[in-house]
């Protein structure tokens, strides 16, 4: 079936409609399952964050396995002309954008933006895992890499995961549509987790029976909470809404600005390890899995990272 313009999206103001038109068939009518690797990263963006990206480029994803393909993800419906030709020329330069033409970029769209994500990794990419992260989290790639080479390619859920949340019901992070019970299904905190390529599919499998919530990683949480797969809780997915700190262990740590990604990246490469002074900023905890969820996970360790 032939793609209107509006499946291209992007169309600036000051660039012709078969420009446009070209452009978009040239970069993005790829054949189905074409691509290959053994993990997918998927970066969740806006169109605004270049800085990030760049930050992001130029350290933990700037010599990635050759068996990692990355992309950036960003919504680009009704975008003004400057920031659509910005995005056109970051997407020329480094190729590695996946650019949701029919999707506005913000909060409200962010379980939208994590589904198409997932169904266009379905059905273009032959792979094993998929990790998903933010434009402020630091990843040690090489080394989650080889940690997953030696886990089970099916039904894996990792990260670091909260079962006793109470459900939002005021400011940024309501849930208006929430009616399962007073607290979230145990979900893996959005700064980063990793999934297996089985898991993507029964997704994007599924997209019309899955309710959407505000938050993707709540999302993610509920649609998997029934199956029957392997839920592993990490410490050292520093994931959370704020760091922790700095442990040399980490796998992911969050909220990082782009000039603390190049520091944790030349503190890699100089001193071979991510920390100058390790710190702790906020209490970890051991995920149990043998009570119920309200008494999962407390912090009553005062020296874990």
């Amino acid at each position: 079936m032939p793609c209107d313009d509006k499946t291209y999206g992007l169309l600036s103001n000051d660039l012709s409609r078969s420009r446009s038109k070209a452009f978009w068939q040239q970069h993005f009518l790829a054949p189905s399952r074409d691509l290959k690797a053994f993990l997918v990263v998927i970066v969740i963006s806006t169109p605004e964050k270049h800085e990030e990206r760049d930050s992001i480029r130029e350290t933990w994803l700037s010599q990635p396995p050759s068996n990692v393909l990355s992309k950036f993800v960003i919504g680009t419906h009704n975008l003004n002309v400057d920031v659509s030709q910005s995005i056109q020329r970051e997407y020329t330069t480094h190729g590695d954008l996946l650019l949701l033409q029919d999707l506005t970029d913000s909060y409200k769209n962010l379980t939208a933006k994590l589904i198409r994500s997932l169904q266009w990794v379905d059905q273009n990419v032959d792979y094993k895992f998929l990790l998903k992260t933010d434009d402020d989290s630091f990843v040690k790639l090489g080394l989650l890499v080889r940690e997953l080479q030696q886990k089970s390619d099916q039904r894996l859920y990792w990260g670091f995961f909260n079962g006793r949340a109470h459900v939002k019901k005021s400011g940024k992070w309501a849930e208006p549509d929430w009616f399962l019970c007073d607290r979230y299904v145990p979900y893996a905190l959005g700064g980063g987790y990793v999934i297996s390529s089985d898991l993507v599919h029964y997704i994007s499998s599924n997209t019309e029976y899955l309710q959407q919530y505000l938050s993707e990683d709540v999302s993610l949480g509920t649609w998997l909470g029934p199956l029957k797969i392997n839920r592993v809780h990490d410490e050292r997915f520093d994931t959370e809404f704020v760091s922790r700190g700095c442990q040399n262990n980490y796998l992911i740590t969050h909220k990082q600005s782009a000039a603390s990604m190049r520091d944790l990246y030349n503190n890699l490469q100089m001193l071979g390890h991510m920390c100058k002074t390790e710190t702790i900023k906020r209490e970890s905890y051991i995920y149990n899995w043998n009570v119920l969820p309200s008494q999962c996970c407390a912090r009553n360790d005062k020296i874990l990272p």
